[in-house]
């Protein structure tokens, strides 16, 4: 009895399947928020009070990754303690790890 050719589907062939490899690995991957030290958080508010349009090394957390983009502040809101990157991209001020003049 000939069962003809028999096709074999490799690891992550399925979209379904590389979907779910893909976010299982991005869960996995995650990790707690660092916490910032006192002399951290004061560098950050000097830099942030005496901020004048020049580029700046931005490190943040955000769902259990922390990501380190170069980019001019559009805005400081104080009143709802965020950073503007341009008019929709934000940061809040609680998920800063650090700031750095470029």
């Amino acid at each position: 009895m000939n069962r003809g050719m028999k096709k074999w589907a490799p690891f992550k062939s399925l979209n379904e399947q590389s979907d779910y490899i893909n976010k299982m690995h991005y869960e996995r991957n995650k990790i707690s928020k660092p916490h910032i030290s006192s002399d951290v958080a004061e560098e950050i508010n000097d830099i942030l009070i005496n901020y004048h349009q020049q580029e700046l090394k931005i490190s943040y957390f955000d769902d259990g990754y922390v990501y380190d983009i170069t980019s001019p502040i559009y805005k400081i809101d104080t009143i709802n303690r965020r950073i503007y990157l341009n008019r929709t991209n934000y940061i809040d001020f609680v998920n800063l790890l650090g700031l750095e003049n470029i």
